[in-house]
């Protein structure tokens, strides 16, 4: 088999995103799917098997380098277009350009998600025991989207989460990527099976994990003081280019505590940090509250501090 080519076959039809609008069934289409369909869970067997075909791409292939540094390019260049637009508000609509319209009736009836806007607009419970994760996401950005007030602007949330979720999965891809671009010029591609390396690799790394003694959501607002006061650089090029390396280094190196005071490796990091850099209610708020706290330990360490 072509793995070259089965690779830039999947992973053409990943990156080219279409936004589709039917007017008859009301509701959105993303990359020919039905956006009630995509959830978080959506992505994952499509990108698993782009990574299995880049491995085998690896093990039969020439000039693995070259065909990882291609693969990195391509995919960050669909995710950083992706970051000039706000995926968490009703402006997206306004300044995304290639949303087509159709009344097209051939194509198979989408599940109605009338129900589920009732459910929702009533605060019935029922709606987040049935879609947790998509709920808690409406709940966090309703400021943005007008309340969610209407079906029509309850349609738009379920695009814009069905958009996260397909940057998300940009994003795992590209990291996969970079792991084993980072190691390139050390691998024996021939006589080993990569997904096995990959895998050593992480279950070594776990042994040298440092541990937050705080939330998901309060490391993002940590690293966002280190970046933005300049006190932690990875990529001097562009701030982009420093954000994202940033993820992939809290990726690959923390756990936080959940709400039992567990610990959990942060393993996807980029909807956090996303959430708590966002100019809008609420985030300057929990950005206060997160820096308040902060400086009552530091006040604290001062005043403690004999000369």
């Amino acid at each position: 088999m072509n793995y070259k080519y089965q690779v830039d076959l999947n992973l053409t039809k990943l990156l080219k995103l279409k936004i589709k609008y039917n007017e008859t069934y009301e509701t959105y289409m993303l990359n020919d799917t039905w956006v009630n369909e995509i959830d978080e869970y959506f992505y994952e067997d499509k990108i698993g098997s782009i990574k299995n075909l880049i491995a085998k791409q690896l093990k039969y292939g020439l000039k693995q380098k070259e065909f990882l540094e291609d693969l990195s390019r391509r995919i960050y260049n669909k995710y950083d277009r992706l970051k000039n637009y706000d995926l968490n508000s009703l402006n997206f609509f306004e300044t995304y350009p290639n949303i087509t319209f159709t009344k097209d009736d051939s194509e198979e009836k989408p599940a109605s998600n009338a129900s589920l806007f009732e459910n929702y607009s009533n605060e019935n419970e029922l709606a987040y025991e049935k879609n947790p994760v998509l709920i808690g996401y409406l709940n966090h950005f309703s400021n943005k989207l007008n309340g969610l007030k209407t079906k029509e602007d309850f349609e738009k949330g379920l695009l814009l989460y069905a958009l996260n979720n397909y940057k998300s999965a940009l994003w795992d891809l590209h990291g996969y990527i970079s792991e084993i671009l980072n190691n390139v010029d050390f691998i024996d591609f021939k006589n080993i099976n990569i997904e096995d390396q990959v895998r050593s690799a992480v279950k070594k790394n776990k042994n040298r994990l440092g541990h937050f003694n705080l939330s998901k959501k309060d490391v993002a607002h940590f690293f966002r003081i280190l970046l933005e006061e300049d006190y932690l650089v990875f990529d001097e090029t562009s701030d982009n280019k420093n954000e994202l390396e940033m993820k992939k280094f809290v990726e690959a190196n923390f756990t936080f505590r959940n709400h039992k005071k567990e610990r959990i490796r942060i393993k996807t990091f980029n909807r956090e940090y996303s959430e708590v850099i966002y100019k809008s209610r609420p985030g300057p708020k929990l950005h206060r509250d997160f820096i308040d706290k902060l400086i009552l330990k530091l006040q604290m360490r001062k005043k403690n501090i004999k000369d």
